[in-house]
């Protein structure tokens, strides 16, 4: 994704079209925002990311382990 396109889709989901799917997101609570960073990464960053999110996964169920313990 180029940085042009990255800045107009950053600032349609800022203004998104009235009664678009966009909209209804935004209005949701949805932050599509992270999406679009997400599409600025390679696959391969994308991986790094998944696995640093079910790293820290682990170690959260672990620690919570130790207080019901």
């Amino acid at each position: 994704m180029t940085s042009s396109e990255r800045d107009r889709l950053l600032e349609l989901v800022a203004n998104p079209p009235p009664g678009s799917k966009i909209e209804a997101a935004k209005i949701y609570g949805v932050d599509l925002t992270l999406n679009i960073e997400s599409l600025a990464l390679s696959p391969a960053e994308r991986i790094l990311e998944m696995e640093s999110a079910m790293r820290f996964a682990e170690d959260l169920r672990r620690a919570m382990g130790n207080f019901t313990e």
